[in-house]
């Protein structure tokens, strides 16, 4: 299992103090976890949104903390932006177990062409973006892939049910949750003027 590393630093100012971090270009966060009480700490802010586009929420980071003596396995687990300017502003995350199951979202990416959408005519409508699994954290998952190639009518779908996923993980979704449907292409009626 390879981790994206991210550095950080332990944090003392807490509270409203924290805008004075953000002015400076870090980020206060917090690692939590059940088997370790929470810890206060800031991330430098290029570094921390690196880490955060290669990571998003469902791949392992190892978080090196000045001053302790191994780093943590995390996942993100809520990042606050800004309102307004939509920047960073706070991140939470999830020290994990090696021995304990973790719940992730992760997105589906559709691969292959549906022969349906290029000799039929139909659209290909994907209704589901993303899915809840748990696994271990030696077995995370950044995407799962749905293979449309098979759709070969106006009407055929792909269900949670009729994927695969790796020995370890387990989708949470009901079983019967339609992923991608090709349907009908809506033909605009338009009326002359």
């Amino acid at each position: 299992m390879e981790a994206i590393e991210l550095s950080a630093e332990p944090r003392t100012l807490t509270g409203k103090k924290a805008k004075l971090l953000r002015r400076e270009n870090i980020i206060p966060g917090v690692i939590y976890g059940r088997h370790i009480e929470p810890i206060a700490v800031q991330f430098e802010y290029r570094e921390l949104l690196k880490v955060l586009g290669q990571a998003g929420t469902s791949a392992a980071v190892q978080v090196a903390l000045a001053g302790a003596e191994e780093p943590y396995l995390a996942i993100f687990r809520d990042v606050q932006h800004n309102p307004i300017r939509r920047d960073v502003t706070h991140v939470d995350l999830q020290a994990l177990s090696l021995t304990e199951t973790v719940r992730v979202p992760v997105n589906v990416v559709l691969v292959g062409n549906a022969p349906a959408a290029e000799e039929a005519g139909g659209v290909v409508m994907q209704l589901l973006t993303e899915l809840e699994i748990e696994e271990l954290p030696t077995a995370l998952i950044p995407v799962i892939e749905v293979d449309i190639s098979g759709l070969e009518e106006i009407g055929d779908s792909i269900s949670v049910g009729d994927i695969a996923v790796p020995e370890g993980v387990e989708i949470l979704n009901q079983d019967t949750a339609t992923i991608v449907q090709i349907t009908f292409m809506a033909e605009e009626d338009l009326e002359p003027e």
